[in-house]
């Protein structure tokens, strides 16, 4: 029997989350225009300029007039891009990756760190992806969508508390991300690192801070005499 209370919640309401805008995207045939209208654009950040109505991945065309609002648009799309996926293949991928190992690492670190963690994560991979994608790539207009930059950064939680499995997901996320790239597939194995590095980076900062806190109690009472 299910002990209810011992399930993790935030990793179970992400995987539902996810599971109904997908859901409510494919019942009512509105995925494209979800995925166009809510899809990440690097170029909206790093090199406006050339935002215009060029081709995007997926085929789909985004319109000039939904990235006028700046900021404010830029950073709905940071989030909403993270709950956006492109098809059962896609959404079953990322998913299975956070039912894996998502559990383990928010028990690890506490939900509130982890929901922390999670979309900064997402964020920051968006980011990685994006200035490499605008600067470098020259695909700063290929729509950035799906939570494989978040899910990279709940390996990177694992992965900075010891637990050797986030490495090997890791890896085979790249593996599949390469052969991606080589069979016409978009994927974007730089969100997945950039994920993955913030995903470490983020909780060896926070678990650092918490060990500290812990050890200035100890330090008092070693040092009373009073």
């Amino acid at each position: 029997m299910v002990n209810i209370r011992n399930l993790p919640v935030a990793t179970v309401s992400l995987i539902a989350l996810n599971l109904l805008v997908f859901a409510f995207g494919f019942l009512t045939d509105s995925n494209t225009w979800i995925i166009t209208n809510f899809g990440f654009v690097p170029d909206s950040i790093f090199n406006t300029d050339s935002v215009n109505s060029a081709h995007q991945s997926y085929t789909f065309q985004t319109d000039p007039r939904s990235l006028e609002n700046s900021a404010t648009s830029t950073l709905i799309r940071l989030m909403s891009s993270m709950f956006i996926h492109a098809s059962i293949t896609h959404i079953v991928f990322n998913l299975a990756a956070l039912a894996f190992i998502g559990g383990y690492s928010e028990r690890s670190i506490g939900t509130v760190r982890y929901v922390i963690i999670y979309f900064l994560s997402g964020i920051c991979a968006a980011l990685f992806h994006g200035v490499l994608a605008s600067y470098i790539l020259g695909s700063g207009q290929i729509l950035l969508i799906g939570a494989s930059g978040a899910i990279s950064g709940v390996l990177g939680i694992a992965a900075a508390i010891g637990n050797r499995r986030a490495y090997y997901w890791l890896i085979f996320q790249i593996i599949f991300a390469f052969v991606g790239s080589v069979t016409s597939i978009p994927i974007a194995f730089t969100a997945h690192i950039g994920g993955f590095l913030a995903g470490a980076i983020l909780t060896k900062f926070m678990v650092k801070g918490q060990l500290h806190r812990r050890s200035e109690p100890n330090r008092m009472d070693e040092g009373g005499g009073y």
